[in-house]
């Protein structure tokens, strides 16, 4: 079981380092969730295997290659697994970073996701100083605009036609949240 450490934790789920095991659950989601799959990538990839998961641990398991990405785990107060988020495309220089959230399948529709999501944004604007957080996807990714509806996110520009996957082109939606705008989502949210 872990132990609550502050900051990383909320009502119903907590933040921690991905571990290597962790990627076990994640290898039958990338073989069996398609659709989250191929929103997560872009289009489908090539089928993974138990090397590229292995791979995936030992280059981003207990904050291995942070300066590229922080892999964190997400689970619920009785430590179970229920998916993983991360920190990535990280520029100092222009204070704007992204984001990747995969809540497994057997857990959505709970508030997992965007409870992670606030516990990294805090972090991410609080105590690493962005200032942007920037996110792309899909314009048939209802999941994710509902998601970016509910922190407040604008929605900065629509790349028309610009990824390919079951044979069509599809526009990709470009959507921005400054640090003010979450500050003023997370007042919303605590107020009486």
């Amino acid at each position: 079981m872990s132990t609550p450490i502050p900051g990383w934790q909320g009502e119903r789920v907590r933040l921690r380092p991905m571990h290597r095991d962790d990627v076990d659950l994640w290898l039958v989601e990338e073989q069996e969730d398609v659709e989250a799959t191929r929103f997560l990538n872009a289009g489908l990839p090539l089928p993974k295997s138990r090397h590229d998961a292995e791979a995936f641990a030992a280059a981003y398991a207990e904050f291995g290659s942070r300066a590229e990405r922080l892999m964190f785990s997400i689970e619920t107060l009785d430590s179970t697994l229920v998916g993983g988020i991360n920190l990535h495309s990280m520029d100092t220089r222009n204070g704007t970073f992204q984001t990747g959230t995969r809540v497994y399948r057997a857990f959505r529709g709970r508030g997992y996701g965007l409870e992670a999501k606030r516990l990294l944004l805090r972090y991410a604007f609080h105590e690493l100083r962005y200032q942007k957080y920037e996110v792309r996807c899909s314009e048939h990714n209802d999941a994710m605009v509902r998601h970016m509806a509910r922190l407040g996110a604008v929605l900065e520009g629509r790349l028309r036609r610009h990824t390919y996957t079951r044979s069509a082109y599809e526009d990709e939606l470009c959507f921005g949240l400054l640090r003010e705008e979450f500050d003023a989502f997370e007042a919303r949210r605590s107020a009486p």
